[in-house]
């Protein structure tokens, strides 16, 4: 994956709303084709995707969070290693004025943040999580709970040990939500998450026992 292709192609400044989008489109369908000849390139991917959720047009930045996700379950123990500069993008957008970016940047972030060592970023997202956790639209709070809830799901053991307090707090603030819905689907998560972390210090419990 040449250099120039990664960042010419999609300058802003280079070529019309339209044909960035169609390019990001083909670069979807590349990337879903060929997985295993992408991944020796997967530092310069990271950077150029980092750089093109930056564009100005909203539609691009949808479909590259989209991308991000399908990455993320496809890619799960390369691309964590390098999400730093995606991560610091998603968050950006998390802050964009149009709810459909707001929505789909924390389902991205979320399922980035799942991949390998990406959980070592956990705590630059905090800030972001915070403010959208106070989002104006009830459905994007919706959206929010139940990723946060995920993370605390299916983060692995060193990562959950690590930022268990902070996400929960982030989930207890469902709670007190303005929507009567999302502070029942905060309680059911709660539960929900307690269980399975319960669950998870009961298991490894046992395998320090047996050690």
């Amino acid at each position: 994956m040449p250099k120039h292709v990664s960042f010419h192609l999609f300058n802003h400044k280079i070529i019309a709303e339209e044909l960035r989008l169609k390019l990001v489109n083909l670069f979807k369908k590349i990337l879903k084709k060929y997985p295993n000849e992408i991944k020796p390139h997967i530092s310069e991917l990271s950077k150029m995707l980092g750089i093109i959720l930056k564009d100005q047009f909203p539609e691009i930045k949808v479909q590259v969070s989209q991308l991000i996700s399908e990455l993320s379950k496809v890619m799960k123990e390369d691309l964590g290693n390098y999400a730093k500069q995606i991560i610091e993008s998603l968050c950006l957008n998390m802050k964009h004025q149009h709810n459909k970016i707001r929505k789909i940047s924390i389902t991205s972030l979320v399922d980035l943040l799942l991949c390998n060592e990406a959980g070592n970023l956990i705590d630059e997202c905090i800030p972001s999580f915070t403010i959208i956790s106070n989002d104006k639209n009830k459905d994007t709070r919706k959206i929010f709970l139940n990723k946060i809830a995920e993370l605390l799901k299916k983060l692995n053991s060193i990562y959950l040990k690590k930022y268990e307090g902070k996400l929960f707090v982030l989930l207890l603030s469902g709670i007190s939500d303005d929507d009567p819905d999302n502070q029942q689907l905060a309680k059911t998560l709660i539960e929900e998450v307690g269980e399975n972390i319960h669950k998870l210090e009961i298991e490894l419990n046992k395998k320090e026992e047996k050690n």
